[in-house]
């Protein structure tokens, strides 16, 4: 058995849903065969056991989430409310055809890196990103289209 043969024809089997799980694809098949010494060190029948296609579709779904906050991001008005003594009551505002606030612990930006300074006044710190990421594809498409 061809070791890389067998997890691009495995990766390649998986049908193109949406452009994500294409690129999803694209991006494994590239890693896949930029480590194929890599490979060949492991044993066939852990390879045998891998779901590929699980491991695509969670990417897919990542690279998903990564455009429908982007486009929140861009398209739509942001404010965050935050109290310094009390981060966990943080709320983010979402401004567009209607109002809708999230409860947003710990959130303190919307796409700025969270600095020292910040996670040392709070370690839980983070910022509006990150926190939508934990959120579904369709509560974020929701949030993107109906707001």
């Amino acid at each position: 058995m061809n070791t890389l043969n067998y997890i691009i024809n495995e990766i390649s089997a998986i049908e193109n849903y949406n452009k994500h799980i294409k690129n999803a694809k694209e991006i494994k098949i590239t890693f896949y065969k930029n480590n194929v010494s890599k490979l060949n060190k492991i044993p066939k029948e852990t390879i045998l056991k891998h779901s590929f296609a699980s491991e695509v579709l969670f990417l897919g779904e990542l690279l998903e989430k990564k455009d429908i906050i982007s486009k929140i991001i861009k398209s739509k008005k942001i404010k965050i409310e935050t109290h310094k003594y009390a981060p966990e009551l943080n709320k983010v505002t979402i401004i567009g055809k209607s109002i809708n606030v999230i409860n947003a612990p710990n959130v303190i930006k919307i796409d700025k890196e969270i600095s020292v300074t910040d996670k040392l006044i709070n370690p839980n710190a983070t910022n509006l990103i990150s926190f939508l990421n934990k959120f579904s594809i369709p509560y974020l498409n929701n949030l993107l289209l109906l707001n």
